[in-house]
């Protein structure tokens, strides 16, 4: 397994603030505050809105829920990317892991 880059961005997931943490080309850690309404295996719709200095907008992605655990008062998830919303978002996507690679 590819080892992920840490990252920042911020998340939008079923209205749910949370921070995307780690990043490859196949999917991410993301944590948040509150626990999501799905379980393992679930396909999520998510937003990622990168750090506003990395020039890059928001995009949609469909990610299946692959792990989650309780981190203190965190609750952790790992996705698997699964699908964008555009090409345009695909495309964004991997800008943003190639600007993580480089941190």
């Amino acid at each position: 397994m590819e080892p992920r880059n840490q990252g920042y961005a911020k998340v939008i997931l079923d209205s749910r603030p949370g921070y995307l943490r780690n990043l490859t080309d196949e999917g991410c850690k993301i944590v948040t505050v509150s626990a999501l309404p799905g379980k393992v295996g679930d396909i999520l719709t998510f937003q990622i809105i990168p750090d506003e200095t990395s020039g890059l907008g928001r995009i949609t992605v469909d990610g299946q829920l692959r792990w989650e655990k309780k981190d203190g008062p965190y609750f952790v998830y790992g996705f698997h990317m699964e699908r964008f919303a555009s090409d345009k978002d695909s495309d964004i996507f991997r800008k943003l892991v190639a600007q993580y690679d480089r941190s």
